[in-house]
């Protein structure tokens, strides 16, 4: 049976395989920045199954819907469990009663979901994305597990020294309204009708200039913010995509 399963399809399953593993991960601080390993790992595959397709005329339908199934679980299920394992970690719940902040994580699955059912009907084609990626969002979420496992699990995160420029802003990454409120941001992102820069550079649309400084920026940003150089990528792919399409609004082509 194997053998009758597509390359493509088979680098696909990998990136399952990837999420699948990291959900136990997930569930627990002291193991989610392994979770977070497998999520990247998780991307890569997601880069290759649609290079592979495309180079062996493997592209299709079943291709499509395997690749939704498999980001859902990679950039939709594991960042949402890791943020639900932080969140309580962190304490920002009473220990009786109903509270909204244990439930907040939801939203980044529930928001992949849409965007990626979303990507299977609409025609694509376009050389920018309508909405934030799931796979960039979903990395920039479960990268708080690094973050979070640099710093210890204690409220005042006092390793926060340790980031090669943002030991001034000590409490940035422990301050509860970015716990509450970036889970709701970030899916608001990916269901949006906003533009997005992709690296489908095409003359036609007059940004490219603004990919090659977000790719340059991107490359800086990684010795600079260390452990939280994912999350400064993603505000960067935010206000680098917002100046390059300023005024326009698409719904053509999400992933």
């Amino acid at each position: 049976m194997l053998k009758s399963i597509p390359i493509a399809n088979a680098i696909t399953l990998a990136n399952l395989t990837c999420g699948l593993l990291a959900i136990p991960l997930a569930l627990n601080t002291e193991t989610s920045h392994y979770a977070f390993y497998l999520v990247i790992l998780a991307a890569i595959f997601d880069f290759f199954d649609g290079m592979v397709a495309r180079l062996l005329g493997q592209e299709g339908p079943l291709g499509q819907q395997l690749d939704s199934l498999a980001d859902l679980v990679s950039f939709g299920v594991v960042p949402g469990l890791i943020w639900k394992s932080w969140m309580e970690t962190k304490g920002y719940c009473p220990p009786t009663g109903f509270c909204i902040n244990s439930y907040i994580w939801l939203l980044i699955p529930l928001a992949s979901a849409y965007r990626l059912a979303r990507f299977n009907v609409e025609s694509g084609g376009s050389t920018y994305f309508t909405g934030i990626p799931t796979p960039l969002t979903g990395i920039t979420l479960a990268s708080f597990a690094l973050i979070g496992s640099s710093f210890g699990t204690n409220a005042g995160f006092s390793g926060i020294d340790s980031l090669p420029i943002l030991s001034f802003p000590k409490m940035i990454f422990n301050h509860v309204y970015l716990w509450l409120y970036l889970p709701l941001v970030a899916s608001f992102f990916m269901i949006s009708d906003y533009p997005m820069l992709s690296l489908k550079f095409n003359s036609s649309d007059g940004v490219n200039t603004w990919r090659w400084l977000f790719i340059g920026g991107s490359i800086l940003l990684i010795p600079l913010l260390g452990n939280a150089a994912f999350f400064g990528i993603y505000l960067w792919f935010i206000l680098a995509s917002f100046i390059a399409f300023r005024g326009r609004t698409n719904n053509t082509e999400s992933l």
